[in-house]
This record gives structure tokens, sequence and C-alpha cells, in this order.
């Protein structure tokens, strides 16, 4: 009888921690009820807004504003007024507008955003002219970005920017939207920036700079002489103070180059 009864008390505690089991979820459930039907409402709600906007007709994009106006031509806008005008702003895909947009070689990146309720705005990063480049001796000069685009073509020298003699690039006459392959422009320009913020900018003025086939990049201070710097002419700025204190010693105009790429300074006299 003790055994039975043993075997009987087991049996009971199972089924009770089985039914306290399912007493605890009941309660839980119970509990949060009140969550899950408010979090029901609040995302019918939702989507009952969602789909008031999506319809509303005060949504509808009635207006493109360019910034600059000038960048796009008049037939680019008319293209994106066929595709906008009209449709729900909420339901436009800004990345798809953007990659859309046909740029000219004048700009360089373009970003849609929406001005609520009715337009929508593109604004549009100008290319920055930075450099006259030279193609060939005595060609027309090239108005070059800083990312190495042909923005323009002139007839005449700017002197607002640098000027820049790039012989080697396939095309001997400036191509607007074509980029300079020459890798010593890059390094040129890096020069340039570093050059503007040293002393010796003060009292000398770079009025050339060369590139050669192979990116060596070269330098005039005033009417001369040149100053060979090579691929890394953004670190010879010092090499180059201290060839300029040469030229004390002797008269700049009968020197052709110096050649600051080794460590003893190389000097070609004029004959």
């Amino acid at each position: 009888m003790g055994k039975k009864k043993f075997k009987k008390g087991k049996k009971g505690w199972f089924f009770s921690a089985i039914g306290a089991i399912f007493r605890g979820i009941g309660w839980l459930l119970w509990k949060l009820l009140p969550v899950v039907v408010i979090g029901g409402v609040l995302v019918y709600a939702g989507l009952v807004v969602k789909k008031g906007l999506c319809e509303d007709r005060w949504l509808r994009v009635q207006e493109i504003r360019v910034v600059p106006p000038d960048v796009l031509s008049p037939t680019s806008i008319r293209t994106l007024e066929d595709k906008i005008l009209g449709k729900n702003i909420l339901l436009l895909d800004l990345k798809k507008i953007a990659g859309t947009i046909e740029l000219g070689p004048g700009a360089q990146s373009v970003r849609v955003i929406r001005e609520m309720p009715t337009t929508i705005r593109i604004e549009i990063q100008k290319r920055k002219p930075i450099a006259n480049v030279q193609l060939r001796p005595g060609g027309p000069y090239a108005i070059v970005a800083d990312d190495g685009f042909i923005i323009e073509s002139r007839p005449a020298l700017d002197p607002a920017w640098i000027l820049m003699e790039d012989f080697s690039e396939p095309f001997k006459e400036p191509k607007i939207g074509a980029r300079l392959q020459n890798k010593g422009f890059a390094e040129a320009l890096r020069f340039m920036t570093i050059y503007r913020k040293h002393e010796l900018a003060r009292r000398e003025t770079v009025t050339r700079v060369s590139l050669d086939p192979n990116g060596y990049v070269t330098v005039r201070l005033g009417e001369g002489p040149d100053f060979k710097l090579g691929r890394k002419a953004s670190e010879s700025i010092n090499a180059l103070t201290n060839a300029v204190y040469l030229l004390k010693t002797e008269p700049r105009e009968n020197i052709e180059y110096m050649d600051l790429q080794y460590d003893r300074v190389a000097v070609k006299r004029k004959a």
C-alpha cells in the first residue's frame, strides 16, 4: 500500500506542475492583452494614415526647384517634370531620380530633397576650375577642375588659375567632359596646396607647372629657372626652399633648371 501511495503522489505532483505552467501562461496573456490590443490599434491607425497621405491630393508634386538654376538644360528639366509633376511626393524614390539626371561636365554630384508638401529640390554641386592646362605648345587652354575633368576651353590664359603644361595626353585639343590621364596632375595640385601655405610663396610665385608623360612634376618660379621635383613634388618643398637660396650665388637667368630629385642638386646652365 505504501508503494502505491508513493506513485500516486508523484503522479499528482507532475500534473500540478503542468497546470501551474498553463495557469501562468494564461495569466501572462491576460496581462499582455491590453498591450497587444493597443499595438494592433496603433498599427491599423498607421496604415490608415499612410494610405490617406499617399492618396492626399495636397501632397502632389507641383514644383521642381534646381539649385543652381543654370546647371541643367531646359530639356533635362522638362524630362524631370514629365516624370515627377503630379506624383505623390512621399512615394518618390529620390535616389532613383538622382540617378536619372544627366549631369554636364560642369557638374560633379546631385542630391534630390523633398520640400514638403509639394516641392522637389535638386541640388547640384558644380565642379570648381583650378588650372589652365595646355595640351600642345601654343594651343588653347583647357579649364580643368580639381578631379581632372575638362569643363571649358578658352583661347587665352585665365590668370585666376595656375598654368599647367601637359603634352602627354592622347588628345591635343580640349575635349569638354574628358579627363586628364596624367598621374602627375593630382600630385601637382597637392604641391600647389602646400606651397601656397609656405613662407616661400610670399617671395616666389609659381608661374608654370609642367608634367612629363611619366607624371614627373616641374615648376617654374617667376621668370625662371625651372625646378624638377619628380613624382613626389608635394614632399619637395624644403628642397625647393634650399635651392632658391642657391640662386643668390649666381644670376638666375643663367640657369635653365635645377634637378631636386636626388640628394645632390643638379644644375643645368644655359649655353
